[in-house]
């Protein structure tokens, strides 16, 4: 900066060289500037009528829980004369580290120039500002530092100091960056599906918006009940929770919206025989209609449920292989569920399931962080290690799957052909191999028992096996544990029927999550332009349906190459798309 500026009593600003810029950002709560500096001025005052001593003072400002720093214009640069132990907790720094260092010490490449240049201004002015700005610590860690600034006067009315505040709000901007996200998934979900049912009378963009506003399960739940019951077309609606209770199905609310309707699925007594479309609907995950005429006494379920109403739709909520429950949609009249009405509900039905699951995703996990164990693992009764040790080969973990109630775990070996893994296998009584692909320098297995029940049991406390590897005598176990699970007690399971494994590491990392956006983009800068022309030709032409409706042959034609060379793209681009999907890598092609 190269010169000194301070503020005189009446308010004049007189400017000197010599001085440096504080170029450094604290923490306040934007309180206003002036009165900020006019109450700091009367607690010195009163702490000097009140005889508050220098080492009291300094007792303050060493103990407070943000950072505090001096710096002293007079001094060339403006170099710090006092940071406080909060200051060296957050940037990682001892005080003799930066005593008689200017404040820039902290910024580097990612530090924006904008509010730099706002602190030398205030500076230059003698006047208090507040930014917030990337910083670094000592060990090179980026975090978001939010600074406070503000002059000290002395008795003359020149600068004495310069006082700053500092505060590491690096998990609010993050919250506040997942926040932004989240907001940002509901609206394209919610555009897009306004998009593709727009000649629907309102009913879905009304239950969107729902799931745009909703925080619980619960609150989603009962607005989209509220929603269906007020629609035109139907008098009432619940949604019952599948679970483990006598009838499989649990009604938790429910909205009547005519005046006379009941208002609450309390006041209604349900129960569902074996033919009850509530249970047809889980069974067999399709919406189930029923006029009051096909049921016994014209009740819908049994003889205590009223008869006011001539028509029910039930409608499953599941996303993917998960059936949430289901939404139990009454109408006055028979016959008043027609196709287009189907088409309707089985549509709400899907954003219903779509949303609880994101819901209840976001609610275990967003803006949380993931803490990773390592153990060893080596000398464990563990089918892999003892595989890996047997023949002195590669054995690594590539995923689980659930086949008719049974974990398999799938197992890439290298250095060991698939007989010598299927005669190991035969010596552990619960092991069950199958081979997938043999080749001449390894293999690739799946088997059931082998280590299965332990991914299952890590699953139930939503730990996943990020990977295991063993080679030779040396087995490593790695989990990605989700914050609020407690790390101590996964390895404890562990250990509990693996007594020999060990923690190698435990630390914790940012979670990952890649969007729907994003992980097209992967797809696309993987793919190559020969490799994207193949896949879509394949598709667009109907390669993939049953019967074909196109051969190889012709698709080569069109693209001028020979049928080989096209269908390498199309196995190639494949490959490439699948390994996104299962763990977003290339997926690989070792056994030929």
């Amino acid at each position: 900066m190269g010169e000194r500026c301070t503020r005189r009593a009446d308010g004049s600003v007189r400017t000197d060289g010599g001085a440096g810029v504080f170029e450094d950002e604290s923490s306040a709560s934007g309180r206003d500037d002036e009165l900020e500096a006019s109450v700091r001025e009367r607690v010195r005052e009163r702490a000097r009528n009140a005889g508050v001593t220098e080492a009291v003072k300094q007792q303050a400002m060493d103990a407070a829980p943000v950072g505090i720093t001096l710096t002293d214009p007079s001094l060339p640069d403006n170099p710090l004369v006092y940071v406080n132990d909060a200051y060296e907790r957050i940037t990682g720094y001892r005080r003799e580290e930066v005593i008689g260092w200017n404040c820039r010490l902290l910024q580097g490449p990612e530090t924006r120039e904008a509010p730099v240049a706002k602190m030398r201004e205030a500076v230059a002015a003698a006047e208090p500002v507040t930014v917030t700005l990337r910083n670094y610590r000592k060990d090179g860690e980026l975090f978001w530092n939010r600074v406070e600034l503000a002059p000290l006067f002395d008795d003359d009315g020149d600068v004495e100091f310069f006082v700053g505040f500092q505060l590491d709000v690096t998990r609010r901007k993050h919250a506040e960056r997942a926040a932004r996200e989240r907001a940002r998934a509901y609206r394209d979900e919610r555009m897009a599906l306004e998009a593709v049912l727009s000649r629907v009378d309102g009913l879905l963009a009304d239950v969107s918006a729902i799931v745009v506003q909703a925080t619980t399960r619960s609150e989603l739940q009962a607005q989209v009940c509220r929603c269906v019951a007020n629609t035109p077309a139907y008098s009432f609606a619940w949604v019952g929770e599948y679970g483990m209770s006598e009838d499989g199905v649990e009604p938790v609310v429910g909205f009547g919206g005519e005046a006379d309707a009941p208002k609450r699925v309390d006041d209604l007594s349900l129960s569902f025989d074996e033919d009850d479309p509530v249970l047809a609907a889980v069974a067999t995950n399709a919406l189930q209609v029923r006029d009051a005429s096909e049921c016994a006494d014209g009740r819908l379920h049994g003889p205590e449920w009223p008869d006011r109403y001539g028509s029910v739709a039930v409608v499953p909520l599941a996303y993917g292989d998960v059936t949430y429950g289901v939404l139990a949609v009454y109408a006055t009249d028979e016959g008043a569920f027609d196709e287009h009405e189907r088409v309707v509900l089985a549509s709400l039905g899907r954003t219903v399931a779509t949303a609880i699951n994101a819901v209840e995703s976001h609610e275990r996990v967003a803006a949380d962080d993931l803490a990773e164990a390592r153990l060893d693992i080596s000398g464990t009764d563990l089918f892999p290690v003892v595989l890996g040790a047997s023949y002195d080969c590669e054995v690594s973990f590539s995923g689980a799957e659930v086949t008719d109630g049974s974990v398999s775990v799938l197992w890439d070996v290298t250095g060991a052909n698939a007989d010598a893994v299927v005669d190991l296998a035969a010596e552990f009584p619960d092991v069950s191999t199958t081979v997938v692909v043999d080749g001449d320098d390894g293999c690739l297995v799946s088997a059931t028992g082998a280590m299965g029940a332990l991914v299952e049991e890590l699953a139930t406390r939503s730990v996943r096996v990020a990977s295991l590897s063993a080679n030779g005598d040396d087995a490593s176990l790695a989990l990605s544990i989700p914050s609020g699970c407690d790390g101590r007690d996964v390895v404890s399971a562990v250990q509990s029927t693996h007594p020999s494994a060990t923690l190698e590491a435990y630390q914790s990392s940012e979670r990952s999550v890649r969007t729907h956006r994003e992980f097209v983009a992967a797809v696309e800068t993987a793919l190559t332009d020969r490799q994207r022309a193949a896949l879509v030709r394949a598709h667009a032409a109907g390669f993939f349906e049953t019967p074909r409706a196109v051969s190889g042959e012709t698709l080569a034609e069109s693209m001028g190459v020979s049928t080989s060379t096209f269908h390498e793209h199309l196995r190639a681009a494949l490959g490439k798309v699948v390994g996104e999907l299962v763990d977003g890598t290339d997926v690989e092609q070792p056994y030929t």
